[in-house]
């Protein structure tokens, strides 16, 4: 470091994403609302983008963001990637991908950041023939960066039993970490940073 401000050299920190914390809540029709709070510094590019793949027959709608409690204008999926920095400032929308979706919001400056994006993904629970459940990755790999800790929460609003040991069966991939009943809800919280292939798969 001392080397480089002698030699003039304007040092910049890698981007980075420190945390991601998901918290989905089921709805009694089977859809989830989805948050997701990003903690993150961005040192290039002029927007954020975080994939949802595999989708199937789920559909992904009703994107918000939002920072230091100012709401982002929602674009719907008429999101325009060929635009500047302060073109995308303060701006959200979703691009339809062949297999899935890619939310979208604008950067607004380089540096720290904490981003809370919210969703609505229709179709997640899907009745089968002894239970009812979801396959899904909430955390996808290849990010701008890998994450340093991830946690997320799934929350039973549907009015049925509560879950426990007894009657949910919790199983997470892609990633190290831990993911069991906790008060009702699935939880799944890493246990080290993930790399650039990590996810989050959670059966439930």
């Amino acid at each position: 470091m001392v080397l480089a401000v002698l030699a003039g050299i304007h040092v910049v920190s890698a981007q980075s994403i420190r945390d991601v914390d998901v918290k989905a809540v089921l709805s009694e029709d089977g859809s989830a609302r989805i948050t997701q709070v990003w903690d993150v510094t961005v040192t290039e590019g002029t927007e954020w983008y975080v994939p949802i793949s595999n989708l199937g027959k789920m559909t992904v709608t009703n994107l918000s963001v939002s920072e230091n409690g100012q709401a982002f204008l929602s674009e719907g999926r008429g999101w325009d990637v060929h635009r500047s920095l302060s073109e995308k400032a303060g701006r959200c929308g979703i691009i339809d991908k062949h297999d899935g979706v890619e939310l979208c919001w604008g950067q607004g400056s380089y540096g720290p950041h904490v981003w809370t994006a919210e969703f609505t993904v229709t179709g997640l629970v899907q009745a089968f023939s002894d239970a009812d459940g979801f396959n899904f990755m909430f955390v996808n790999p290849g990010l701008l960066a890998p994450p340093q800790h991830v946690k997320v929460t799934v929350v039973n609003a549907t009015g049925g039993p509560q879950w426990t040991y007894d009657n949910t069966r919790v199983w997470g991939f892609g990633s190290y970490g831990d993911i069991e009943v906790t008060d009702g809800a699935v939880v799944y919280e890493s246990s080290e940073p993930f790399s650039f292939n990590s996810s989050v798969i959670e059966l439930v």
